[in-house]
This record gives C-alpha cells, sequence and structure tokens, in this order.
C-alpha cells in the first residue's frame, strides 16, 4: 500500500472505526473478567460467542463516532485540514475518556443491581456523598486509577492506530465524492443495513440463554445512550393525586372481597398455545360487532371456545402488547417497559410461571424480535426455545416483514409434535401488519383504505383455520387449550379516533377440547384487557397469579370490571356504563361518557389513580 494513501483520510477514517471496534472488544473483556465467575456454566465456545454477536451493535455505535469525524472532516478536506484533524484527535482522546469511565464505573452498578448502566444510575453523580458512602473501599481505591490505565492504553492504541496528519491535500472532487458517500456508510452501520425493517436494537446483541452473556454483548455505550432517550420521551413521574389519595383509589379498584373461581377446564395441566395476532380489531369480529365475511372461521370459534365481549387493548404498539400479555404491566404513555432491560428484569412472567410448573416452553415470531426489544426480553425469560425470521429457511416464502402466517403456523405444528408435553408455546403472527404484502389475492373489494387491512385479516383467519385443523390430528390436540389476543388493535374502516375506546377494542378468545362442554360457546361481559389474561389463565391452571398484582381473574364473580389503556400523554379509563378519555398534560377531557357528574369525577379518579400508580412502579425500577 502506497504510503500516500497510508495517510489518506479515507483511510484515516476507516482506521479510525476499526480502532473503536477493538476498543470496544477491550472494554468488553474488561467487564468478562470483572464477572468471570458468573459464566459457570457456561462452555468457552458460548462464551467467545459473546464477541462475535457484539458485533452488530459495537459497529452502530462506532458509526455514531465516526459521524462526528464525517462533520470534521468534511471541513477539513476544503479549509485547513491539520487544525480539524487535531480537533478530531483530541475529540476521540475525550471519547476515549468517557467510555473508559463508563466500563469501570459499571463493575460496582452491575455488582449491585445487575444490570448495565442507565440513565438512573447517573442521577447518582448528582450525589458524590452518596457514591462515594455506597462504593466500597477496593472499588473507590482501584476506580479511578482502573479508568486511568483504561483510557491510557485507548489513547496509546489510538496514536499508533490512527495517522495524526495526511500525507497530501485532498483534491476537491475526490474529498467531495467523501463528503457525499461517507455519511451513507456511517447511516449503513447505525441502521444495521440500508433495508432493515428496524434500525439496530438493543437486543440484536442477544444470542444466549445465559442473561449474563447477554448482557455482556450488549454494547455499553449503546445501551446507556439508547436508555437515556428511552427515558427522555417517557418523560417524569406523574403525579396526579396526593400521594395516599392514588393508593387509597387503587386498592378501592383492584379489592377482590372474595374467590367463587368458576374453573372451565377439563384438567389443571394442559399444553396451552398462545397465539398473540398481529393489530387485530374487534371490527373485524361479526359476533363482536364487527363486520361479517372478514373473518368467518374465527366468528366460528367463539361459538365453540371461551370469549371475552369487552377486552381492550392496553397500548398501541407490539412491545407494550407483550408487557401486557406476557407480565400483565399495563402500557405506559410515552414509552414501553420491555425496551429496558433494567426494568423488565422486575416484571414477572407467564413463562416462568409455566416452567416452574414442569411446563417446557418456546417462542416463535416468522419477523425480527429485535424490534422493541422483543428478543432481549424473551430471552432474559428463559423461553426454552426461541425462533425468529432467520430460523426459517430461505426455502420459506417471506414478505417484507418475514415468514407469513402459514409458514409461521407449519413450523409451530412441526416443532410441536416434537415437543415435550406439557408445553407452554407462544406464537406472533405478523401478516395483519403492513405493508400487507400476503401471499393472497384480495378476496374483500371494500374497505376504502383499509381494504388491504381487512383482506390481510381475511388470510390470517384462513391460517388459523388451517392450523386448527392440521393440529386436530396430532396427539397433543385433545389436552390442549388455545388462546388467542391480538398485541394491540388496528384502524377499521370505522375509522374511529384513535384515543377512544372503540378503536382500542379487541377479541380474546379461549378454545380447545379441554375446554368443558358446558362452557363452550360461553361469552363474558366484563370490561377486561390484556393484562387480565395472566391471573385468568394461571388461576385456572391453579398456578400462582399473585406476582401479577395488575392482573384480574375474569372468571371469579367478586372482580371487579374495568379496563386501562395508554396514549401519548394520556389514558382511557373505561367502567360499566361510562368511561373516560384523559389528556393529562393538557388537563383535558378527549372523549366521555358518564351518567352523572359524581360518576365523571370517579372516572377521572379512578384512571389518574391508576396512571400514577403504574407510573410509580414504573420509575422505581
Amino acid at each position: 500500500m502506497r504510503e500516500s494513501f497510508r495517510k489518506h483520510l479515507v483511510w484515516l477514517f476507516l482506521r479510525q472505526f476499526l480502532f473503536w471496534m477493538i476498543f470496544f472488544a477491550l472494554t468488553r473483556t474488561v467487564f468478562l473478567l470483572w464477572n468471570i465467575e458468573e459464566t459457570t456454566g457456561s462452555g468457552f465456545g458460548e462464551i467467545v460467542a459473546s464477541f462475535w454477536h457484539s458485533l452488530y451493535v459495537d459497529s452502530a455505535m462506532a458509526a455514531y463516532f465516526m459521524g462526528v469525524s464525517w462533520l470534521l472532516f468534511s471541513v477539513a478536506g476544503f479549509w485547513r485540514p491539520q487544525l480539524w484533524l487535531k480537533i478530531n484527535t483530541w475529540l476521540h482522546y475525550i471519547f476515549i475518556v468517557a467510555v473508559s469511565f463508563l466500563t469501570i464505573g459499571e463493575l460496582p452498578i452491575y455488582d449491585e443491581w445487575h444490570h448495565k448502566l442507565t440513565y438512573k444510575a447517573l442521577w447518582f453523580l448528582g450525589d458524590p456523598a452518596e457514591v462515594i458512602n455506597t462504593a466500597s473501599t477496593l472499588q473507590l481505591l482501584l476506580g479511578l486509577p482502573s479508568v486511568a490505565l483504561l483510557a491510557w492504553a485507548g489513547i496509546w492504541f489510538y496514536k499508533r492506530a490512527v495517522p495524526r496528519q495526511w500525507a497530501v491535500q485532498p483534491v476537491w472532487w475526490k474529498h467531495g465524492l467523501f463528503v457525499l458517500l461517507a455519511p451513507v456508510v456511517v447511516f449503513w452501520f447505525i441502521r444495521g443495513g440500508f433495508f432493515q425493517v428496524m434500525p439496530v436494537q438493543v437486543s440484536d446483541a442477544y444470542y444466549s440463554r445465559s442473561n449474563f452473556l447477554n448482557t455482556v454483548s450488549v454494547n455499553s455505550t449503546f445501551h446507556l445512550f439508547s436508555n437515556w432517550f428511552q427515558n427522555l420521551d417517557a418523560g417524569e413521574p406523574y403525579k396526579l393525586l396526593p400521594p395516599e389519595e392514588a393508593k387509597k383509589v387503587f386498592q378501592e379498584i383492584v379489592n377482590t372481597p372474595a374467590d367463587s373461581t368458576t374453573y372451565m377446564l377439563t384438567t389443571t395441566r394442559p399444553n396451552v398455545v398462545l397465539v398473540v395476532l398481529e393489530g387485530w380489531s374487534a371490527d373485524l369480529i361479526e359476533p363482536l360487532g364487527g363486520y361479517a365475511g372478514v373473518t368467518p372461521h374465527f366468528n366460528k370459534m367463539l361459538g365453540e371456545g371461551i370469549s371475552f365481549d369487552s377486552c381492550y387493548a392496553s397500548g398501541s404498539l407490539s412491545d407494550q402488547g407483550m408487557a401486557a400479555v406476557f407480565s400483565a404491566f399495563p402500557a405506559q404513555p410515552k414509552t414501553s417497559i420491555i425496551t429496558q432491560p433494567d426494568k423488565y428484569t422486575h416484571l414477572p412472567c407467564i413463562s416462568t410461571v409455566f416452567s416452574k410448573a414442569g411446563y417446557t416452553t418456546s417462542f416463535m415470531f416468522g419477523g425480527q424480535l429485535s424490534y422493541g426489544n422483543i428478543r432481549a426480553y424473551m430471552y432474559y425469560n428463559e423461553f426454552g426455545r426461541i425462533t425468529e425470521q432467520k430460523d426459517f429457511g430461505s426455502e420459506i416464502p417471506k414478505g417484507k416483514l418475514g415468514a407469513h402466517d402459514q409458514y409461521l403456523y407449519e413450523r409451530q405444528l412441526n416443532d410441536l409434535s416434537r415437543e415435550k408435553q406439557p408445553f407452554f408455546s407462544a406464537m406472533f403472527t405478523l401478516s395483519t401488519h403492513g405493508p400487507f404484502d400476503i401471499p393472497m389475492k384480495p378476496v374483500l373489494d371494500w374497505g376504502g383504505k383499509e381494504k388491504e387491512y381487512i383482506n390481510s385479516a381475511f388470510y390470517a383467519d384462513k391460517c388459523i383455520h388451517d392450523f386448527l385443523q392440521k393440529a386436530r390430528s396430532q396427539p397433543w390436540y385433545n389436552n390442549t387449550l388455545f388462546v388467542f389476543v391480538p398485541d394491540h388493535s388496528h384502524n377499521s374502516p370505522r375509522n374511529w379516533s384513535f384515543n377512544e375506546p372503540n378503536y382500542r377494542r379487541i377479541p380474546m378468545v379461549f378454545y380447545g377440547e379441554v375446554i368443558k362442554p358446558e362452557y363452550r360457546g360461553y361469552r363474558s361481559k366484563k370490561i377486561c384487557s390484556q393484562i387480565d389474561l395472566a391471573a385468568t389463565l394461571l388461576t385456572q391452571l391453579k398456578l400462582d397469579a399473585s406476582p401479577f398484582h395488575y392482573s384480574k381473574n375474569l372468571f371469579n364473580a367478586h372482580t371487579q370490571e374495568y379496563a386501562y389503556y395508554a396514549f401519548d400523554e394520556g389514558f382511557g379509563w373505561i367502567r360499566p356504563g361510562g368511561y373516560m378519555v384523559y389528556q393529562v398534560r393538557q388537563n383535558r377531557i378527549e372523549h366521555e361518557k358518564a351518567g352523572n357528574e359524581a360518576q365523571r369525577q370517579k372516572l377521572i379518579s379512578e384512571g389518574k389513580a391508576w396512571l400514577q400508580t403504574m407510573s410509580d412502579e414504573y420509575w422505581r425500577y
């Protein structure tokens, strides 16, 4: 390689990128060695794999740093190059010191909280005395020298890896190409590719059933900034009522004076197949007051299973729906708890309850689980088998988002034929998500702008029917309960306002031979949401539902009726005979139905108490 190119701007740019990839590997090694005892039970190959699986997120973080260099180099190519190169060098020294401080500072944080550095940990820096009192003597003695040593090593290596001057003045047209093309490359690494549906997420580094090794694999700097921006969006804790009043109102809402549970299953140890339906609205289901002909097979299922006529989605995004379905945690107005590993580790999960009861567990999705950090959440909750788009063979036809529903169900049938019983197996469909590129020509010639959506629902309904028909020939079928519930709702041709209850209404159905004959066709009128699935299902199986304290048992006659849902800066609160949709930031009622002023004020008070209680818990984590 010619000496002139060795000191050329492009070569310098590439070497900086490689420096960061190597330095991130060094910081990862420090974290791994400090916590080496946590690798007990993991093989050497699995441990080393953390460095391979980290590359995707590491390269995204390195690209953010390179974005700064691109700005400086763009100017330098036309004016005083050595000055801008010097500024770039010193900025990278600062970045190295910051990453070194983060790496060493994270070690005692992980010892204490067992998660990586977050925005919350940074709050403690505002109280140095508290930090000093909390840290051990060893941590105090080794902390700053360790930061200095790591930073010195980084700077020493940077000086040798990255040229500190250019050999030649850049040619203006060549530099122009660099100015135009370099951001394209930077964007490619930040996003993870030009054709990625979703940008790089923390969960892209997850690969192991060992939560510690997943933590090792995650880039600490990327994790901190991701966590920081997510919680900036979350705003501040809601303080809508005096704390004691909020607590009192909340307890009155969830109070259940007695247990008179009706047990509707023939066994307490059925297999459970949970199907999370992407974006299904109650308007798709004719027996729920929806359109005729969109989901004819699902309509029939309501007459053969147990359905819930007044069920509402807790949030409007898939990650919020996952927290509601699997952890019975209500949606937050501006963020999602499962996008944040330091928070979702405090939540219960129905899969862990099933595991403790002797069930084998699995989760399957035809798309990329990196969306909304769902992969990290599922790995943390130790599903025995996790399948996503990359696990489907290249011979399987796929749409833009991944494997179509029919192939998801086919894979599920194949996998369950080898599954040890009893099993809890969850699936997440995607064909009813835009762009609705289903492998079927349109059947329904109406719906306006939602025509593609309702045709995708028609296709998804057929896939469910085919799945159940094929499942009937399986030896496990007669001892299996199927549960169908959406992650959230979707606009329908009725075009409800996004924040009103009719938009948020969804179907929820229990189906299978394990339902006692006298309860087949039973339709519960109780107002509920996805968060109530946990307590309702686990109680039927006589498993402990107490950790799911927001969830209510819908088959207990003494359970109160209510549903909460979140939207940006507000909430919806639904009770028998009335509802309140409240915009918190503007202190404004968007929609309401109340019989009188007393009921109106009660709806507002209860909704505020629920949101504040949930918000307080979210911020405690």
